[in-house]
């Protein structure tokens, strides 16, 4: 079996390293500055299973190689997913499958529409921090959840027997569509602690910010429920859950969950990410999905509505911190 990964960010570091270092035959696409450096000085991903290093890596920014792999996984912000099909259908052979890693609901449609090949969802349930080309952290361990698809079973099967060997366990789903909701509505939070600048322990122990976090995801949830759409609950994580325990435990219990959750103390979310590193965030296709939602069915959504025009006030200059949990909360107008 013929790998490809494209986007060598955190999660696309992760998936290509393991392939790798599984002596799979794998190429790694990705911008020039990750491949001349994962090229020279190979790839180190830190958290899994201590830390495993791979010395030798074919990476490249030559789309064009990925014109034999049977396997083509998608790990590119979902911005650059409709410029990126148009490119891969002039390439890509018909009979390979493509698996989406991305966050948001749209990205797996727009890669069928564009390439015409077969094309099945994943999410990621794990959470790595990008520290640099060619070294990324797993700052919480977790799983994988796959869409199922019957004529690539065994390729999905091969590919989820790789990343349980580094203790990354996957469910495959029949139909992926309600977790993705579900994991779309957990990450909102993304957007909070990109403008306070807090990684994702501390917001969820900040008073503030966890209120800004619940409020935030209840809009969400309730967006779904006025729209008819349904969602299905994480492994160990259910929306509803999650907001009901952040309501009633004190910032002491939190901390202490987040301990035996293993959630590093370094742990951060996308947003924030790609704010610290200059570039494009994916809130258009975060919380902006439930503001369009919300929009589309003649639904308000004012909450995250504000939170996407106040990361975009923070593309602009790339702040990572842009406000103090309680200033934001006021901002939002959340009592």
């Amino acid at each position: 079996m013929r790998y490809a990964v494209i986007g060598l960010g955190a999660i696309g570091s992760v998936i290509g390293g393991i392939l790798a270092k599984s002596d799979e035959k794998v190429i790694l696409i990705g911008k020039k500055n990750q491949v001349e450096e994962i090229n020279k000085k190979g790839l180190k991903i830190n958290g899994l299973n201590n830390s495993i290093f791979v010395e030798k890596v074919h990476a490249s920014s030559d789309l064009t190689l990925i014109k034999d792999s049977d396997v083509v996984i998608i790990c590119v912000k979902s911005q650059d997913t409709k410029n990126l099909a148009d490119e891969l259908k002039k390439f890509i052979k018909k009979s390979a499958l493509i698996i989406s890693l991305q966050n948001g609901v749209r990205n797996s449609k727009i890669l069928r529409e564009k390439t015409g090949n077969s094309v099945i969802s994943g999410i990621i349930l794990f959470n790595a921090l990008y520290v640099k080309p060619g070294e990324v952290k797993l700052t919480l361990k977790g799983g994988l959840i796959l869409e199922t698809n019957n004529f690539y079973k065994d390729t999905i099967k091969d590919f989820s027997e790789i990343l349980g060997k580094f203790k990354i366990e996957s469910k495959i789903v029949t139909n992926i569509e309600g977790y993705l909701w579900s994991k779309l509505i957990v990450n909102l939070q993304n957007a909070v602690t990109a403008l306070t600048g807090q990684t994702i322990k501390e917001s969820l122990i900040d008073k503030d910010s966890r209120e800004i976090i619940i409020a935030a995801m209840d809009e969400g949830l309730q967006i779904l429920k006025k729209s008819g759409i349904p969602y299905k609950s994480l492994p160990d994580i259910d929306p509803k859950i999650t907001i009901r325990r952040l309501k009633i435990l004190n910032s002491t219990l939190l901390k202490l969950g987040s301990r035996i959750l293993r959630l590093n103390e370094n742990a951060r979310g996308s947003i924030w990410q790609s704010l610290n590193r200059g570039k494009p965030t994916e809130i258009d296709y975060i919380n902006g999905e439930i503001v369009d939602l919300a929009n589309k069915n003649n639904l308000e959504a004012p909450i995250n509505k504000k939170l996407v025009e106040l990361v975009k006030e923070a593309e602009k200059t790339n702040k990572t911190k842009s406000y103090e949990p309680s200033k934001l909360k006021k901002i939002l107008n959340i009592k």
